[in-house]
């Protein structure tokens, strides 16, 4: 029995007739076997091949019938696209297809393209006609439109035959030519938005959106490209008509495109000239308060405003121009402000306008040389500037943007910078908020704090939080207060330590504060403290201080964790005592040496330190309780206790460090034990204890750091 292997073995060959004839044998005997099938279509189209190479189209016919009975397997795509090919070819009224295609794999373009302009004429719905003729087009726009000087005569009406086509749409063909498109489309003869109705904006593709990278620079992408240019060709050409067509795209551009602050500033532009100036308004105001320092959000905001509002286009006017930009894009701003000016017969001030307009602007226009002639402008005074006129006028513009977002109470913080950036110095800002108080950082220059206010001033503010959680400060006024840091409560604290400098001088303070019944610490600068103000350490004090939130997903690996605190501000607490805000603790003095002068004392397991012996009154021994205040100290990774104060007591500690014990020694060496009581060498030797003997003394807690364990070691062997 002859296989389907055997039939591609002789097509291999050659031998097309023999692997027919072999072919349709085994077709007989399974004619609905896939494979069987494959054979035969095969064949028949090498068969169909070779008729058509030799232009006997009467004879590749029956093998076409036969072709076309076939039950062939949609899953076959290359068979099934290599049978639609051998078809057209078969077909004689498309010779002409084929000798187009043929012409163009030879390199012979102007040939192809004649041929194919004539086979588009006669077959203008086949698919795969008009995909090649658009590459041919295509090749043919290479040679125009990357030539030094367009040919623009050519360039459209090249474009005019592409956009005729039926090929496939979206296709990266298609994008070719809207990129052609872009590189005219500033041209007066070239009706752009005609081409991109026709061109169809839905066609665009996701790779089209795709900025590219050129020479190691990266350039934006045709879509965007497009989009905005068309924006900006509707709005110069005042094509209201297209605007509602145009206008899902923008949002498309928009939402693709979110660093493109121009794409916001057409689409409100867009929808002002459809005189939807309300929904325009509503747009942008999210707009300015995101570009709050950009001058065109306020000068367009004076634009959507309505005609008879005089005061409020001035306030927008004045906030747009209290912003930075480029002085010949400022001049346009000016103008506007100038005519409003004009009709409130502001002389002076429109007079300053129109001559900063006339610096800036490379081409004057007869309109504003005309105003140089007015006798108002000539009996007018000059002035250095309008800064004093835009403060007094801008808060109109203000509050019609922020109408909606309440005042918060807050506090001007210090200034500090950032070593990368020195010349742009930064301020904290602390803000009260219905659930606590926040610390945002602004420019120094954004509202001028440098200059209109101090440190601690009573100030309020117009902010919200943005899309990424970050407070955004859009208004910042003086607030009257009796004191400075109102929006804090003050709470108790002590004076620590001074810190000083390598001269020894005083440059600030450590403070500890009662912050929700925990002791925490933070520095003060010695120009915040009040120069006629004397601190010692200890010393009670009413402080002012900022603690940052934990972050909510902090995760605790340690026993303690605090949040830095800023102290904002301390005064005198004349109602306290020195280190009151710090707990009395009882201790035990575990070891004393001597000959440092110093003695260790231990209150429980976890919190235990040095005193000096020189700074006690009376006479201590190990046993002794100590009443303490102690403060906990910690650098870099290790933490230890200091006390501020002590002195003995007859009070027992709240843990048990010292017990009474009696048992059976065992020594071991010249150490010995009582049960679990440690009994080192002198006091073996000093009381003649014995391997066996009975003893009862006072032991105190001890921690073995060999073994890394807590024990008890006696102090005292009593007589028995």
């Amino acid at each position: 029995m002859p296989t389907t292997n055997e039939v591609f073995s002789l097509r291999k060959a050659g031998s097309i007739d023999e692997a027919y004839a072999l072919a349709l044998e085994i077709y007989e005997e399974a004619p609905n076997d896939e494979w069987c099938i494959k054979a035969i279509a095969w064949c028949l189209y090498d068969l169909i091949k070779r008729c058509v190479a030799q232009n006997d189209y009467a004879n590749a016919k029956p093998y076409l019938t036969k072709l076309d009975k076939l039950n062939l397997s949609e899953l076959d795509e290359i068979l099934l696209k290599s049978i639609e090919h051998i078809k057209r070819l078969a077909s004689p009224e498309k010779k002409i297809i084929f000798q187009a295609k043929e012409e163009s794999k030879q390199g012979n373009h102007q040939e192809a393209l004649n041929l194919f302009r004539q086979a588009i004429i006669q077959f203008p719905d086949d698919l795969d006609l008009n995909i090649q003729f658009g590459w041919e087009l295509q090749k043919e726009a290479k040679l125009i439109f990357e030539s030094e000087k367009v040919d623009i005569h050519n360039a459209r009406k090249l474009l005019a035959e592409y956009i005729k086509l039926k090929n496939e749409r979206p296709s990266q063909l298609h994008s070719l030519f809207l990129n052609y498109a872009h590189k005219i489309s500033e041209k007066e003869e070239f009706n752009y938005i005609a081409f991109l109705k026709l061109w169809d904006l839905n066609n665009l593709r996701p790779d089209d959106f795709k900025p590219f990278t050129k020479d190691d620079k990266t350039f934006p992408s045709i879509a965007e490209k497009t989009i905005q240019h068309a924006a900006k060709i509707i709005l110069d050409k005042k094509l209201a008509n297209v605007v509602d067509y145009f206008l899902p795209f923008i949002d498309i551009g928009i939402q693709k495109f979110k660093d493109n602050i121009w794409l916001n500033y057409y689409k409100a532009k867009l929808l002002h000239l459809i005189n939807r100036n309300d929904e325009a308004i509503n747009f942008l105001i999210p707009v300015v308060k995101e570009k709050i320092s950009e001058f065109w959000t306020w000068s367009l905001l004076g634009e959507l405003v309505l005609i008879n509002n005089f005061d409020l286009k001035i306030s927008c006017y004045c906030k747009s121009l209290l912003c930075s930009g480029e002085d010949k894009f400022l001049a346009n701003v000016r103008i506007k402000l100038a005519e409003l000016l004009i009709q409130k017969e502001l002389w002076n001030e429109a007079k300053y306008e129109i001559e900063q307009a006339i610096t800036a602007k490379e081409k004057v226009s007869d309109k504003l040389t005309d105003y140089q002639k007015k006798e108002w402008f000539l009996s007018a005074q000059s002035k250095k500037n309008n800064t004093d006129f835009y403060n007094l006028h801008k808060q109109l513009a203000e509050e019609f943007i922020f109408q909606s977002l309440p005042w918060f109470d807050g506090c001007l913080g210090e200034t500090f910078i950032i070593p990368e950036k020195p010349d742009k110095p930064r301020r904290k800002i602390f803000i009260k908020t219905a659930s606590s108080i926040i610390e945002v950082v602004i420019s120094d220059r954004k509202f001028h704090t440098a200059k209109n206010y101090k440190i601690g001033d009573s100030i309020k503010i117009k902010g919200e939080y943005d899309k990424e959680k970050i407070f955004q400060i859009y208004l910042l006024e003086k607030r009257n207060s009796n004191e400075n840091w109102s929006i804090f409560e003050s709470s108790n604290g002590n004076a620590i330590h001074a810190i000083q400098d390598d001269k020894n001088n005083i440059t600030a303070w450590r403070i500890s504060v009662l912050c929700d019944g925990k002791i925490k610490e933070g520095i003060i600068d010695k120009r915040s403290i009040n120069s006629q103000q004397i601190i010692k350490s200890g010393m009670p004090l009413y402080v002012k201080y900022f603690q940052k939130e934990q972050p909510k997903n902090f995760s605790f690996f340690t026993e303690e964790h605090d949040t830095k605190i800023q102290i904002l501000s301390i005064s005198e607490r004349k109602d306290g005592i020195y280190w009151d805000i710090f707990p009395e603790n009882i201790g035990i003095v575990d070891h004393i040496n001597v000959e440092k002068g110093i003695a260790h004392f231990i209150v429980n397991k976890k919190v235990d330190g040095i005193i000096k012996l020189n700074q006690l009154n009376n006479k201590i021994e190990v046993g002794t309780k100590l009443m303490l205040k102690i403060k906990k100290v910690t650098k870099e990774k290790s933490t230890y206790y200091t006390a501020l104060t002590y002195e003995i007591t007859q009070q027992e500690p709240t843990e048990i460090l010292i017990k009474s014990f009696m048992g059976i020694v065992n020594i071991s060496g010249s150490v010995g034990f009582a049960d679990d009581v440690f009994i080192e060498n002198s006091l073996i030797s000093e009381n003649s204890i014995e391997d066996g003997s009975i003893v009862k003394g006072i032991a105190i807690i001890n921690y073995n750091k060999k073994k890394g364990k807590w024990g008890w070691k006696a102090i005292n062997i009593e007589n028995m």
